[in-house]
């Protein structure tokens, strides 16, 4: 199974219709492929106002990368995706995740909200998620799965914890 996310930023002074145009564009994905996108704010103190996230899991990489292929083509998604668009600030980030082997079939982050850390390999002692794309020498945990760093994680582990409320 693989977990992809794109991390995105709403401009400071448009925060309400961004967060409606990235709702409706992710309704609009759903309706129109099987990603099945589920949307998120960023909720930890930490987070940068208007920090969404969005998300998706399966388990076949090419058939993800079919339909996103085929997303694009689709004459109705570029007046969506562009006003999204234009109420973002900065450069998309995209990670991408590869879970643990013993992940059960119906896993998700969260149902409400999830908690995520990313660090550097060897942080973990149970089995993280690894990077398969956008986190080179990172692997990543969730509390849902109860992994847990060896020790607290400090500033000097360079680890980054974010929390994540459902949106859509």
């Amino acid at each position: 199974m693989q977990l992809f996310q794109r991390r995105r930023w709403i401009q400071p002074d448009q925060v309400d219709v961004g967060l409606d145009a990235f709702v409706r564009q992710l309704a609009w994905i759903d309706a129109h492929t099987g990603l099945a996108m589920a949307g998120w704010l960023r909720s930890d103190s930490d987070g940068t106002t208007g920090a969404i996230l969005a998300s998706t899991i399966y388990d076949d990489h090419a058939w993800f990368i079919a339909e996103v292929a085929q997303l694009q083509t689709l004459e109705d998604y570029a007046p969506v995706n562009e006003a999204a668009a234009a109420l973002m600030v900065g450069e998309d980030a995209f990670e991408r995740w590869d879970s643990p082997v013993d992940t059960p079939d119906q896993w998700l982050p969260g149902e409400d909200w999830f908690r995520q850390t990313v660090a550097p390999l060897g942080l973990t002692r149970d089995p993280p998620w690894t990077n398969a794309e956008g986190a080179d020498g990172l692997v990543s945990w969730f509390q849902a799965d109860e992994q847990r760093p060896d020790k607290a994680p400090t500033a000097a582990d360079v680890c980054r914890t974010e929390e994540w409320s459902r949106i859509h």
